[in-house]
């Protein structure tokens, strides 16, 4: 059994921003679904899961970008599990185009969460079950923890409504992205890239939260930038940093 799991995507107007070319966000929705969907195909993902009262939730993600599909053009986003470390479980991804050439590449960490208490579990015995790993990476290493900007200033307030919340009640992984590329201005997009994302989840945000979102520049010759999101607890709630490449 081959724990690979290919998934075609054509690129829709609502994939898309004002240039045609594909949402980050977009790419984190596919990358979501493949992955959940290669979960259940080997035997641990929802489905299984809540039998257990157990659920997984996405901790560190990091994808970086060769080229930026546009409308209409079809995806191929090929993932694997990729081991364990600590208590996270790893999970790569590869996306190509439609001419077979890749555009993208990301690793992922993710915890097994215990629906009662809250708190992640060990989940070695559970991919052990899984009969092949891959033996590739994606991206060699792994997500690290992201250093903070001393310098940051207040860019927006996002609250946490009913279209914002996922199957386990949870702010969804994909509008935390949404949050963060909300925090550049439009002529960023109509002339340059967004060519790496690293995005690490602290803690959980739920309905009727009140994120502020903080931007510093950690080198912004370079287009290196970061973000974290704070609740109305004060609590930490997400890092990102972000890097946009030259002009289209």
């Amino acid at each position: 059994m081959n724990a690979t799991w290919k998934e075609h995507y054509k690129l829709h107007t609502f994939d898309v921003d004002l240039t045609n070319r594909v949402k980050i966000s977009s790419i984190f929705n596919f990358m979501q679904e493949s992955a959940s969907n290669s979960a259940n195909s080997l035997g641990f993902g929802y489905d299984q899961l809540i039998e257990e009262q157990l659920f997984w939730v996405l901790s560190r993600a990091k994808i970086e970008f060769l080229s930026i599909p546009s409308l209409g053009d079809e995806i191929l986003i090929e993932t694997w599990p990729r081991g364990i470390d600590k208590l996270f479980a790893l999970r790569d991804f590869l996306i190509y185009d439609g001419k077979n050439s890749l555009i993208a590449k990301a690793t992922t960490s993710w915890l097994m969460i215990d629906h009662k208490t809250k708190r992640p579990l060990r989940t070695d015995s559970m991919l052990q079950k899984i009969p092949q790993f891959e033996t590739k990476n994606a991206i060699e290493e792994i997500c690290g923890k992201i250093v903070p900007c001393p310098n940051t200033e207040l860019i927006h307030e996002a609250r946490v409504n009913y279209v914002d919340i996922d199957i386990n009640q949870h702010l969804n992984n994909v509008k935390y992205i949404e949050y963060i590329l909300n925090c550049f201005p439009i002529d960023n997009y109509k002339s340059r890239r967004i060519n790496r994302l690293q995005v690490n989840f602290l803690c959980e945000s739920k309905y009727n939260d009140t994120l502020r979102l903080f931007k510093g520049n950690i080198n912004e010759e370079k287009g290196d930038y970061y973000i974290e999101g704070i609740n109305q607890n004060e609590q930490k709630v997400f890092q990102a940093s972000i890097g946009w490449d030259g002009k289209f």
